[in-house]
């Protein structure tokens, strides 16, 4: 059998009706088993008022079709079939609920979908008993029920008018009219550490194991003690030393606050019970100078594992060179030695933007910018993991050219016979970007043409082009190009022959706009060279061999 969950979501609004009795609002929104709402459907809901001992008091039904968003609303005590009445329902007796049931066929078949308290709101219908009470008034002046409190200072009588007076004498005891002579003063005194009340109101001596660290001076309230202090200086004139400030919120949860003259940070940390007694924290630092920069981290026990630095730099006397940092930072101990491990480094300085990531703390892939022929280009490449300025693999931008360069290029697949194994062949090299069309042809009487491919008409530079070619008979007389163009080339066979028989042949020339390509280059210059971008972080300039 099929059921039927759904879920109310339901608030209440007192309605006071005289001629219909007292009533309130409930709405609410229909939903099925999977949290959707049951829009513009006709449902059924049988509403019961329990009492404090939940026995039924009221019941009634209403029939309702839910709004395009599954909202209905009905007004409880206005419903059809009621069995009792609310008009007799003692509301401020309390404890009262609202149990709802609900058939989303809008038939009789109704499932229980709950049981809410009703608050305080429909009491307000009880306060219109309040209307029979008021009776016995012979008139209807309503300025004969007020009356006056009057004191009179002569006598000290308070006095109420059509009614008694009371005599106020006992209670005055001061022996003049001045108010201001009550007002005492309390005062430290921070030398004999004294609390001293005026007008000879006694004296406190407060417990101290010495002399108090606390000292007032004129605006500013300090704690010191030896070299560390803490200052509290409303109007802003307080020196700025050393300060901390530790709130402990249980023997495992701690906040601090440290401020120095250059920086501070602020961080919580907690001990959780599954850590191992290893401390996590989290927290913000900031420095001021030589360079200014603020940075965010997740520390695990003291520093001995960090994730997550983002860093705002600005460097030197330039208030345009700033360095935009993001760190993900792994920072371990190996027995006594430390071992950082950068895991991706996202930086920006002067218009120029990187992101690298690490291997074992040494420079990886990157996304980065290079300096080709003294202009700067993006970059997308890698690493050599023992050189952090050297780029040994990756794609970048000469002119109007991508460029491609690996100490090797190639392809692979996977063996068609051997799953356990690949196929990996190796580009053939040379000194110049070219390109080659090849193929099989047919003498006819000695003589044959070849047309190239569009493509290969479109790519190459015909001026450059040689072409080779292999008989495919044994008694030919040997077979020679005799015409070349962008279009294709004619062979003939030598000494006049007039065989017939099929020869290959290759075409290789070099592509349009490449015909400058440099073998030899200048290392450096006509090389890529990653352009460096100082950073604030000390593992970042380790793991890349920077200095700032």
């Amino acid at each position: 059998m099929n059921k039927i969950f759904t879920v109310l979501i339901c608030v209440f609004a007192i309605g006071i009706g005289y001629s219909q009795g007292p009533a309130f609002k409930y709405q609410g929104v229909a939903r099925n088993a999977q949290n959707a709402s049951l829009n513009n459907q006709a449902i059924a809901l049988r509403l019961t008022i329990l009492n404090a001992g939940n026995s039924p008091v009221y019941s009634e039904v209403h029939s309702v079709t839910t709004s395009a968003i599954g909202l209905f609303s009905v007004n409880v005590c206005q419903g059809t079939n009621p069995t009792g009445s609310c008009a007799t329902i003692d509301w401020a007796a309390g404890g009262f609920q609202l149990k709802v049931d609900m058939d989303v066929t809008g038939g009789a078949q109704f499932a229980p979908m709950g049981v809410s308290p009703i608050l305080a709101v429909p009491v307000a219908a009880y306060a219109m008993k309040a209307q029979s009470a008021v009776q016995g008034d012979a008139d209807s002046n309503p300025q004969n029920e007020l009356q006056n409190l009057t004191f009179t200072p002569a006598t000290n009588m308070l006095s109420i008018s059509q009614g008694n007076a009371v005599d106020l004498t006992g209670l005055k005891n001061d022996a003049d009219s001045d108010p201001a002579n009550e007002i005492q003063t309390l005062v430290l005194d921070t030398t004999t550490n004294q609390l001293i009340l005026s007008k000879n109101g006694g004296i406190v001596t407060l417990p101290s194991g010495g002399a108090s660290l606390w000292t007032k001076n004129g605006n500013l309230l300090s704690y010191v003690d030896g070299s560390q202090s803490i200052v509290f200086d409303p109007k802003g004139g307080a020196p700025l030393n050393q300060a901390s400030l530790v709130v402990n919120f249980r023997p495992n949860a701690v906040r601090r606050t440290v401020s120095g003259p250059t920086d501070w940070y602020e961080e919580f940390w907690t001990k959780p019970a599954n850590a191992l007694g290893k401390e996590i924290a989290y927290g913000s630092y900031v420095k001021e100078y030589p360079t200014t920069f603020a940075q965010h981290y997740l520390r695990f026990d003291k520093d001995t594992f960090q994730v997550g630095r983002i860093t705002n730099t600005l460097n030197g006397s330039s208030k345009n060179s700033v360095t935009n940092e993001f760190v993900l930072l792994n920072q371990g101990y190996n027995g006594a030695t430390a071992v950082r491990i950068l895991g991706v480094v996202n930086s920006a300085f002067d218009g120029v933007g990187q992101i690298y990531n690490a291997v074992g703390g040494r420079p990886g892939g990157v996304i980065t910018a290079a300096n080709v022929n003294n202009t700067v280009v993006p970059y997308v490449g890698v690493f050599n993991p023992n050189n952090s300025s050297q780029l040994i693999g990756g794609i970048y931008v000469n002119g109007t050219q991508s460029v491609i360069a690996a100490n090797v290029k190639n392809f692979w697949m996977d063996h068609p016979k051997d799953p356990t194994k690949e196929i990996w062949y190796a580009s053939i090299e040379g000194p110049e970007a070219a390109a080659y069309e090849r193929g099989t042809a047919q003498l006819v009487n000695g003589e044959a043409f070849i047309p190239f491919s569009e493509h290969f008409e479109l790519v190459i530079n015909p001026s450059t082009m040689t072409i080779n070619l292999t008989p495919g008979s044994a008694s030919s007389e040997g077979i020679a190009v005799i015409e070349k163009s962008a279009k294709g080339i004619r062979v003939k066979e030598l000494r006049q022959g007039k065989g017939n028989y099929s020869f290959d042949w290759e075409a290789k020339a070099v592509r349009k706009g490449y015909e400058d390509y440099k073998a030899v280059r200048i290392k450096g210059l006509e090389t890529p060279t990653p352009v460096r971008i100082p950073s604030s972080i000390p593992e970042v300039n380790e793991a890349f061999e920077r200095l700032d």
